[in-house]
């Protein structure tokens, strides 16, 4: 190496010595903190007291429920054993048909637990079907009619 050569590499090399540890100091100060305060689960609400209407099959049970003076309704599901597939959704429709086009989304189940979902007051007086459907391979599973 001529000599104007290892000067320049004697400089690139300090200069690196220098830089790196000042950008990986700043690269961690970067990374944002965590929140330690906030649950990434949804809160779990309360059961609504007042049991309306109630469908019992062997793997899961769902409970229709209201408060004293039925200004809330709330669809309890209770998974009895742990689902065969991987995520479902319960749909609210309209009639008996099992047309989730139009229908309203009440919720997701996926594990063993209980759930609750809180359902329109609209709905209060008349009659009120549910659809569990797949959504990974787009089949109904089941039809729960209150």
């Amino acid at each position: 190496m001529i000599s104007l050569l290892r000067k320049r590499h004697l400089q690139i090399w300090l200069s690196l010595s220098v830089l790196l540890p000042i950008g990986i100091i700043s690269a961690w100060l970067a990374v944002p903190q965590q929140v330690r305060d906030h649950l990434l689960q949804p809160t779990a609400s309360q059961t609504l007291p007042l049991l309306l209407k109630n469908v019992d099959k062997p793997c899961y049970t769902a409970n229709l429920r209201s408060n004293a003076d039925t200004s809330a309704l709330q669809l309890e599901w209770i998974n009895k054993k742990p689902l065969i597939l991987a995520s479902a959704l319960i749909y609210q429709v309209d009639d008996e048909q099992k047309n989730i086009g139009n229908a309203n989304i009440v919720g997701r189940i996926d594990a063993q637990g209980i759930y609750h979902f809180p359902l329109k007051k609209e709905f209060a007086n008349a009659k009120m079907h549910f659809v569990l459907y797949d959504i990974i391979h787009h089949k109904i599973i089941d039809l729960i009619n209150f």
